[in-house]
């Protein structure tokens, strides 16, 4: 890959990773809470009256921010007893969701690091190649030299693979414990 097209790719990572986190997030966050104001059985006085309250202020949330509207429509309320139903699976993809877009954008900095990196030495090798006299090559000849290899959103390990265990971790066991109430 050109100069160039390392610089745009990365742009394009960065972009393409911001714009599947921000709705992934959003409806992870609206999904949680649609669990929490959805009717239990069993409940104790006391987590029957802090349960409706935190239903009144979802509902105040609901109701100022109408642009986020079909996010409260359509994002999936997970079953914690039954992890395979429909609304589970998709909570699940939409929450991994959010860690491909983070990958996606951390490996577009990586990118963008790197052609800065690159971009860098070009000029402090353009200018000892200017002190060289008649031989020197311009900075545009030695960049068609450069090739800057492409960085996978797979070797994002701590973002793609660790992180979204330990949160899913944390997310079940706080649904669990919401739960038991």
């Amino acid at each position: 890959m050109t100069h160039h097209q390392a610089s745009a790719v990365a742009l394009l990572k960065r972009i393409a990773g911001i714009v599947i986190f921000i709705p992934a997030l959003i409806s992870t966050i609206i999904s949680v809470l649609k669990y929490l104001i959805e009717p239990k059985t069993g409940m104790q006085e006391i987590a029957v009256t802090v349960m409706d309250f935190l239903q009144v202020l979802i509902k105040i949330a609901r109701q100022y921010t109408p642009m986020l509207e079909s996010f409260w429509v359509s994002s999936p309320v997970p079953d914690i007893g039954s992890w395979s139903s429909s609304n589970s699976v998709w909570f699940i993809v939409i929450f991994l969701l959010m860690f491909v877009g983070l990958a996606l954008s951390a490996s577009g900095t990586r990118l963008a690091k790197r052609v800065r990196n690159i971009s860098d030495g070009v000029t402090e090798r353009a200018v000892l190649e200017a002190m060289n006299g008649d031989q020197a090559r311009s900075r545009q000849e030695l960049e068609k030299l450069i090739s800057i290899p492409n960085t996978s959103i797979f070797a994002q390990a701590g973002q793609l693979y660790i992180a979204p265990i330990f949160w899913g971790i944390f997310v079940y066991i706080v649904l669990h414990l919401i739960n038991l109430l």
